[in-house]
């Protein structure tokens, strides 16, 4: 098949020159002749001198009164409005090109060109969408966007510096294991202070943690005044006078000290610690901060106007509250069209109305119709209408039956989803046409109610014809004020009938071990019943609210009322128990609306951006497009570049699936809209990663493998890869700018999937003091959904050690999914992989019989800190091993498991977790908990030969156990992680049956010393089985040696 990624139709890469056919306004038609690196500007001038040969060339304006238009890839009329762009970037289907006047607000439609290019959806498709929903949120969220840009810049230049440069602040405590460090609560920092000429003054100063950075300021002010010997007053006078006119910089990268807090916050500072180094930050003026920051200039596209006439004729209708229609829930399942079935035969209709992942009653089956044109036109009737809570959901699928081993087994060819109120509270009525989806692969449920409502809009699938009732008037939900009437009611009532007794102790002990229970254990009815019974008491135990949650009866209405009465009164719980709220369980609108609101006041960026790859995925859970989650995003996006730069590329990701598509799209929109010219430094990035896409694809398809070094170096050195690649914000992190190409350092490797090893310079005017180089590794093939995700979870993990004071040392190195299998990942410096260290060795190391090498190896890279690198090893080693043994992190072989020559260990490539083992002809290649080998163990005991005997291998074994029991005190928490990724795809986390894993390796059912014996267990047979390891490590090395 031909490339859909590739510069022109058929081929990844453009020839060098090209034959355009350019087509002016008078009808002629001009051949050119074009360099592939042409720019459009480049074009135009080239074909205005090649017209005058032409007829009619003095019917022609001036060559500024056109336009090019051309038909890209996905056979969309595109007209091209930067005509700094280069022919090879506009992705054309046949390198034809007319030439127009444009047509309409130019200054528009060059914004949606570019965020268009953006999002990989043209802005025109948006436009054309009628649904009223579509149009509202469009309109609505602008809205929301454009009131934090204006609060971002009536606040002044500081605030939108800010959001240029946000600050790296870590929100928790100053861990104790820092405290440990420090000398008079004091820390050293060095100052920097360049001249115009490129001249340097350093300046060591002493400050308190509690120092504010002005402070650091004042006191690097003083140190420089007694260079110049200056008098104490003129020294304090110049201190007032300008300790706020300077803000801080980290040295080596684009990184501010902006926000007035205390220094210990700063993560710079809180790494030189760790480290053991002094930190180095550069003075700056404030004014030449603000210097660089760009004018916002947010302007209202032409479609806000649309659909608010349409909406307001709507909710003019009179209409009748469901509350006041006594009938039942009745659907018409009238046929279905388009549905491929292996061997024809009998097919039917299951349907069920859900809340969230709750039945509301008994799913009802179709009769059996014949699959080759099937009609049913038959009426289910479910619950009464006035039960049906707002964000219920009708649930269908499409079913047949076969005979397996003499048994009868129903399954489901494909799914839909109908959200029974839509976005303005209308309940459906008439006729419906729902095209479905395939089941989710390896799901055996007959009906899937956390997949998201609505049609597919690829309509070449299974199409079900239904139908609902028509009454009067159209249904609405009622407004909440007739919910705080109704609760108002029901508690005058129940206060009637007397005051409720008073809990006794045993009810509190029972009510106290239901809050505790993981949110993935069963809550029996009798659990529920106390759950609601002592509700008020639960006012007094915020986290219980997950599991109150789970006790209401949500087709009961009094029931529902007084849960909204009680949420009003409830207290902002943490963080952590808001997440759960945002998972496929809970799709009311008011709770989570609620938990959104607790994430608003307690969630700081740190933090924000630590979870927010589960936020992403949260908004597939939203009943409808604008919610308060997406609001709330969009705003802390458009607060703070890292956010947004990490939000951005959440969604872009994933614009590649139909299910998302749409949603994912309209907020990237509204997210690019409010960027203003950040959004430049977005599109830079995207079209890096395009061109490396391109590159890569040339690579695996067209270029012989003795030939890859050389067309990796020529095609870097072309003008438009130059030009697309250097001088851009890294996607991993915004404040490291990726300067020149270095050539030498850039290869592609030998795998299979041909990653490319890219080096950049760091063109930081202190780069020395940092990073000279950034290395980055861009993959084309391969899914890194999984590997982010995982050491996402492996740095929350390393979070919460050091919160505890248990400094582990792990390297959750840098990794961001871009695209469908396309992504970049952070290459650790100074590190090699096991088999690299192992080779050094000779044959007896290879095959895994001399497990001395990795010692000898850390004990030659460090002479001097020899202890140092011992104790980095344990420390790495001992969190690694708790955190591959609780994600269970599988395929681990010498060639992903690596140390830096300081002694860190660490792991790469997380290809299966979750115990999703990697088998040789169905059987398991691993038999041990987590990776505890000979070469691990000789590191630990320092070279000894009994390493079970060694006082190194007791104190690893008891961090090893301390780690593990730190971490189940937040269970809840990975196991919510996990839950709310169930709608991302990865193939190794589909059901709850997969995170039921991390309930078994966490022994969240056990007492804390039975769960610690369960991991001593694991340990002992971790080392104790550790030779099968090394057998299939030296399989591995044996195989790959062949290759």
């Amino acid at each position: 098949m031909p490339p859909t990624s590739g510069e022109l139709w058929e081929h990844h890469l453009m020839p060098q020159q090209v034959d355009v056919d350019c087509l002016l306004p008078t009808g002629v038609i001009v051949p050119l002749l074009c360099s592939r690196d042409s720019t459009l500007e480049t074009i135009k001038k080239d074909l205005w001198l090649e017209a005058r040969k032409y007829p009619l060339f003095h019917k022609l304006m001036e060559s500024e009164s056109y336009i090019f238009l051309g038909i890209t890839q996905d056979a969309m009329k595109e007209e091209f409005y930067d005509e700094t762009r280069r022919l090879c970037d506009l992705r054309l289907f046949q390198p034809i090109l007319k030439v127009m006047e444009p047509k309409g607000n130019r200054q528009e439609k060059m914004l949606n060109y570019e965020i268009g290019m953006l999002i990989g959806v043209p802005v025109n498709e948006f436009n054309e969408n009628k649904d009223l929903e579509v149009i509202t949120f469009r309109r609505n969220i602008l809205k929301a966007c454009k009131d934090v840009v204006d609060n971002r810049d009536q606040q002044g230049d500081h605030t939108r510096a800010l959001y240029a440069y946000p600050p790296d602040i870590d929100s928790s405590e100053m861990p104790k294991h820092l405290m440990d460090k420090l000398k008079e609560n004091s820390v050293f920092i060095c100052v920097w202070v360049v001249s115009d000429d490129n001249n340097r003054m350093k300046y060591t100063v002493k400050v308190p943690l509690t120092a504010f950075p002005s402070d650091v300021i004042a006191e690097t002010i003083r140190r420089r005044s007694r260079f110049m010997n200056m008098t104490k007053e003129h020294a304090e006078r110049c201190i007032e006078e300008y300790r706020h006119l300077y803000v801080l910089k980290v040295c080596g990268c684009d990184q501010f000290l902006l926000a007035e807090c205390p220094i210990s916050q700063y993560k710079c500072i809180r790494e030189s610690l760790i480290k053991e180094s002094i930190a180095q930050l550069m003075l700056h003026t404030k004014e030449s901060v603000y210097a660089t920051l760009p004018e916002t200039n947010f302007s209202w596209p032409s479609y806000v106007q649309r659909g608010i006439q349409a909406l307001a004729e709507i909710n003019q209708t009179q209409t009748l509250f469901i509350w006041e229609v006594q009938a039942k829930l009745r659907v018409k399942i009238n046929c279905a069209t388009y549905v491929n079935v292996k061997e024809l035969g009998k097919i039917y209709i299951r349907a069920c109305i859900y809340h969230g992942t709750e039945a509301l009653c008994e799913a009802i089956n179709t009769n059996m119709a014949d699959s080759s044109s099937p009609r049913w036109d038959q009426w289910l009737e479910f619950l009464m209408l006035p039960d049906l809570p707002r964000s219920a959901r009708l649930c269908l699928s499409i079913c047949s039956e076969s005979k397996r081993r003499n048994r009868k087994v129903q399954f489901a060819l494909a799914w839909g989803n109908l959200q029974l109120f839509d976005f303005n509270k209308r309940h459906l009525t008439g006729k419906y046409s729902l095209y479905m989806w395939s089941m989710p692969q390896g799901m055996d449920d007959l009906l899937n109610p956390i997949g998201i409502p609505g049609s597919n809009p690829q309509k070449d699938c299974p199409c079900l014809e239904i139908e609902f009732d028509r009454f009067l008037h159209p249904l609405s939900y009622p407004p909440d004020s007739y919910f705080e009437q109704l609760a108002n009611v029901v508690m005058i009532k129940e206060a009637q009938q007397g005051h409720p007794a008073k809990p006794t102790e045993n009810e509190l002990r029972c009510l106290d071990e239901i809050i505790e229970k993981d949110p993935l254990s069963d809550i029996s009815e009798q659990d529920k019943a106390l759950l609601w019974k002592l509700r008020e008491i639960c006012l007094t135990r915020p986290k219980a609210l997950p599991k109150l949650l789970s006790a209401v009866k949500w087709s009961d209405r009094e029931s529902v009322a007084l849960l909204y009465e009680l949420l009003r009164r409830w207290p902002i719980i943490p963080c952590e128990v808001a997440l759960e709220l945002l998972d496929c369980s809970y799709t009311d609108l008011v709770v989570r609306e609620y938990a959104v609101k607790c994430l608003d006041q307690r969630l700081k960026d740190d933090k924000l951006a630590q979870y927010l790859l589960q936020l992403v995925q949260a908004i597939k859970y939203e009943p409808y497009l604008e919610s308060p989650l997406t609001t709330f995003l969009l705003k802390r996006s458009l607060f703070s570049q890292r956010i947004g730069n990490a939000f951005f590329w959440h969604l872009k990701s994933e614009m590649h699936q139909t299910s998302t598509r749409l949603r994912f799209g309209l907020i990237l929109e509204a997210y690019c809209r409010g960027c203003g010219p950040y959004i430049k430094n977005l599109a830079q990035q995207v079209e890096a990663l395009d061109k490396l896409t391109k590159l890569s694809d040339m690579l695996k398809h067209e270029i012989a493998a003795d030939e890859h070094m050389k067309y990796l170096h020529t095609q870097l050195q072309q003008p438009d890869y130059k030009e697309a690649l250097q001088n851009l914000h890294s996607p991993l992190n915004t404040s490291h700018i990726l300067g020149e190409i270095n050539l030498e350092e850039c290869c592609v490797k030998t795998s299979k999937k041909l990653p490319l090893w890219l080096v950049w310079s760091n063109p930081d005017a202190m780069a020395d003091m940092g990073d000279m180089h950034y290395r980055i590794m861009f993959k084309n093939g391969d899914d890194l959904r999984q590997d982010m995700l995982t050491l996402q979870v492996i740095r929350i993990m390393d979070s919460i050690w050091k919160n505890e004071g248990l400094d582990l040392r792990l390297i959750p190195y840098g990794c961001l999914s871009t695209g469908k299998e396309v992504g970049v990942i952070e290459i650790v410096k100074n590190a090699k992989t096991i088999t690299a260290i192992q080779s050094r060795g000779g044959t007896l190391s290879s095959i895994q019989i001399d497990s001395s090498q990795l010692h000898k190896w850390i004990k030659d890279q460090n002479p001097d800190r020899y202890e140092h690198a011992i104790e980095l090893f344990k420390r790495s080693c001992a969190g690694y091993c708790v955190a591959t043994f609780i994600l269970g992190i599988g395929d681990r072989h010498p060639e992903n498991i690596m140390v830096t020559s300081e002694g860190q260990v660490f792991h790469i490539d997380f290809g299966h977790f979750l115990d999703h083992k990697k088998k040789k002809f169905g059987i398991n290649r691993e038999r041990v908990p987590f990776v505890l080998t000979e070469d691990f163990l000789k590191v630990i005991a320092e070279g000894a030969d009994k390493t079970s005997k060694h006082p190194g291998f007791k104190q690893f074994q008891e961090l090893c156990g301390n780690a593990y029991l730190i971490l189940r005190k937040h269970a809840n928490l990975f196991i919510t992680l996990f839950t709310m990724m169930l709608q991302c795809g990865i193939p190794e986390l589909q059901s709850l049956d997969d995170i039921g894993y991390i309930r078994k390796t966490l022994a969240v059912e056990k007492t804390e010393e039975k769960a610690l014996e369960y991991f001593q267990q694991q340990f002992h047979s971790a080392y104790g089985d550790s030779w099968t390891t090394k057998v299939d490590w030296f399989f591995h090395n044996f195989i790959h040696s062949k290759t």
